[in-house]
């Protein structure tokens, strides 16, 4: 076999995050014999959703006191199971493999027991709740300057209070399911009287977390704090470590919304690609437009969607799939614990437990290797530069475009979606999609190609096979030549 070199030069590698999920792996003390197969398989951030102390609930979200830790991840042994000493090390453990701790950062709401609501009512908002007698469960929630009317909410059944506001979720598809959480209390972030009380609270906060070697932060519900706060605070943590790493949540949001978000300073937002079904036009135009603002993050499954393994019923080339185009799709990607192995019970806020750790139905782990090398290579994959896709084959078949922001570097996927039958492929002008005057390779996970001989390809692609073209001008990556 020959070596054949293309130019690629150095370039800066996107994220590629592990979720370290901590109720599955149990005490802090644990979770250090994860990281040898974290590392193994090429990931650069482990990611750990919230650990302080919880309110009633129970859940990792419904924070009562950020600064201590959540007892339920202390060493047996511990003699202050609310200390974050434990962490330090397994911090510590993480940067000795040159693994970079990324911790989920939640201040558009606080448990409603938190002591906060108590000590400064002023940081939150404050609404009229309708609450069914009978039940005691709250149907509706009004702004105070706009009350329920009583005609339409009986006091014979409904009494009125005022209360701390809950976070609600209004489904899109039908706008009368509302999801009320009723263990949380909702920030003022934006009309608090006391915003300048507030902002110190977030700021000392954020230094705390600094202070305990993180490195970075995923945002939660970032499109709910106003980006004039997140620029305060990403400004401070950004004085104290200019490296540390913002990503924000904005899933399902508008562009008007993401542009908020992004004003605020974030490094990366995430992007809803886990939802593409790989031919509406929806999940491209999307990422063009977003990538104006910020790169983005890829996700075959998270911790808040069904495990993918029971979706497809366990099938390990759909796992591996979706693996690979996350990687491809967007300059970062995350993967949730025990996605390697197809885990099928959804990870629970509350309820999730070591012993909810399953048998294996399969290991991916070394394909996850295979193609996060390939992604940490290829210049185009580790930035959000143009995407173009197209429908080929009667619809059948996908082809995905993205380029460097230079335009000097291509990575083309060609997609076969059937997963039942082949379908043949056949481009009479390559030009239409690589128009760089250098040389095409058809490549594989492990940068092993064949150059293109002319400027047409036909070929009859398997259920759910994939093929890659590369071209590059200027840059410095070795591809093995498959020939002699």
């Amino acid at each position: 076999m020959g070596e054949l070199k293309t130019m690629i030069e150095l370039h800066e590698e996107g994220p590629r995050i592990y979720n370290l999920y901590p109720r599955l792996v149990d005490s802090i003390d644990n979770w250090g014999k994860h990281l040898d197969r974290i590392e193994n398989m090429g990931f650069n951030w482990v990611y750990v959703n919230p650990l302080s102390y919880t309110g009633f609930s129970g859940s990792l979200y419904a924070i009562k006191d950020y600064f201590k830790m959540n007892p339920l991840f202390a060493p047996a042994d511990a003699e202050d199971p609310t200390s974050w000493a434990p962490l330090v090390e397994f911090i510590d453990a993480c940067h000795a493999r040159g693994l970079r701790f990324m911790y989920d950062l939640v201040i558009n709401h606080t448990s409603i027991d938190s002591d906060l609501v108590q000590r400064h009512p002023e940081w939150f908002i404050w609404k009229h709740a309708v609450i069914e007698k009978s039940s005691g469960r709250i149907i509706k929630q009004f702004p105070l300057d706009a009350p329920p009317c009583s005609n339409e909410y009986p006091p014979e059944t409904y009494k009125v209070e005022k209360r701390v506001a809950n976070p609600q979720a209004i489904d899109p598809s039908d706008s009368r399911k509302v999801t009320t959480w009723g263990d949380l209390a909702e920030i003022d972030d934006e009309g608090s009287i006391d915003m300048l009380g507030l902002l110190e609270y977030w700021k000392k906060l954020i230094s705390f977390y600094l202070e305990l070697k993180m490195d970075g932060f995923r945002c939660d519900a970032a499109y709910q704090v106003p980006s004039k706060t997140w620029k305060i605070l990403i400004d401070h943590a950004k004085g104290i470590n200019p490296r540390v790493l913002f990503t924000g949540e904005t899933l399902g949001c508008t562009l008007d919304q993401v542009q908020n978000v992004t004003r605020g300073g974030f490094d990366f937002i995430y992007n809803s690609s886990k939802w593409w079904d790989f031919t509406a036009s929806w999940c491209p135009d999307q990422y063009n437009q977003f990538k104006e603002h910020a790169p983005s993050i890829s996700f075959p499954e998270s911790h808040d969607t069904p495990r993918l393994a029971r979706e497809s019923s366990s099938n390990v080339d759909y796992q591996v799939f979706r693996y690979l185009f996350a990687a491809c799709f967007s300059a970062g990607t995350m993967m949730p614990i025990g996605y390697e192995f197809g885990f099928r019970k959804k990870l629970d806020v509350v309820r999730t437990k070591p012993s909810d750790w399953e048998p294996a139905a399969f290991d991916i782990s070394s394909y996850i290797k295979h193609a996060n090398k390939f992604k940490s290579k290829i210049a185009c994959l580790n930035e959000d530069g143009p995407m173009l896709h197209e429908n080929l084959s009667g619809g059948a078949t996908m082809l995905l475009r993205k380029a460097t922001k230079d335009i000097n570097q291509y990575l083309l996927l060609i997609y076969n979606k059937d997963w039942e039958k082949p379908h043949e492929v056949s481009i009479d002008d390559m030009s239409r999609y690589l128009d760089l005057d250098a040389q095409v390779y058809q490549i594989n996970l492990f940068l092993e190609g064949v150059p293109l001989d002319g400027n047409t390809w036909q070929k009859m692609l398997q259920p759910n096979e994939h093929v890659f073209f590369f071209q590059d001008i200027g840059r410095n990556l070795q591809i093995k030549w498959q020939g002699t």
